[in-house]
């Protein structure tokens, strides 16, 4: 009887897959060097698909290769932050724009208007790990709404790059700045949001192209 047998990339992808989180939730700091040994040991894989792996990362902007100190993670610079967020900035407001269009099809608008409650609940939260999950949800729920699968791939491979920078920054800052950064975010979100709902595709996207650079300019403030 012929055994079925594990496609190869199985175990690469579960490597990726484990090793982005990871980096994206700032479990290895920006610079860190990711040891083959301590890796090929801890996810119970061999060097070839850890090395895959590695290359596939690199690929993401997730992680650089250098000559004898192999992989370690990016130190994003503010150039590097201005630049990522430079795109962004383009694609999510394309990407509001195409969803205020689409905002009367199907379920669209009872799930934005669920977001949008959701969103007001965190105007006076310190809660920030909760507010991040929120603000990844309500970017991402844009994103469905404009059902466009090639610029969702595109968007989420630009804010992985940023995500684990993202959550280092506002978690260790001061509460009162904190609450500030929540604060401004909730209401530029609910901008984006009542725009979408009043299929107004011009303003969304501006909208969004505005919150995107504020985004980014924060991010950048804290960058060498």
């Amino acid at each position: 009887m012929a055994t079925s047998r594990k496609p190869r990339g199985t175990t690469v992808e579960r490597v990726v897959d484990e090793l982005r989180e990871r980096i994206q939730r700032g479990e290895f700091a920006a610079g860190q060097r990711l040891i083959e040994t301590d890796l090929t040991a801890e996810l119970n894989v061999s060097r070839g698909p850890l090395r895959e792996a590695f290359g596939r990362l690199a690929a993401e902007g997730l992680v650089t290769m250098e000559p004898n100190r192999g992989a370690l993670v990016r130190r994003l610079t503010r150039r590097d932050i201005e630049e990522l967020y430079d795109v962004r900035r383009v694609l999510e407001g394309e990407a509001a724009a195409v969803a205020a269009r689409r905002i009367d099809e199907g379920d669209h608008r009872a799930r934005l208007e669920a977001a949008l409650e959701e969103n007001a609940r965190f105007r006076e939260s310190m809660d920030l790990t909760s507010y991040l999950e929120h603000n990844e949800e309500f970017h991402n729920l844009i994103m469905r709404i404009a059902g466009n699968d090639l610029l969702a791939s595109l968007v989420g491979r630009f804010r992985g790059q940023a995500l684990g920078i993202q959550l280092r920054n506002l978690v260790t800052a001061a509460s009162s700045k904190a609450r500030v950064s929540i604060s401004d975010s909730v209401d530029e979100h609910e901008q984006v949001a009542k725009a979408i709902l009043a299929g107004d595709a011009d303003l969304a996207e501006r909208l969004m192209r505005e919150h995107v650079r504020h985004t980014g300019a924060s991010l950048a403030d804290t960058q060498k």
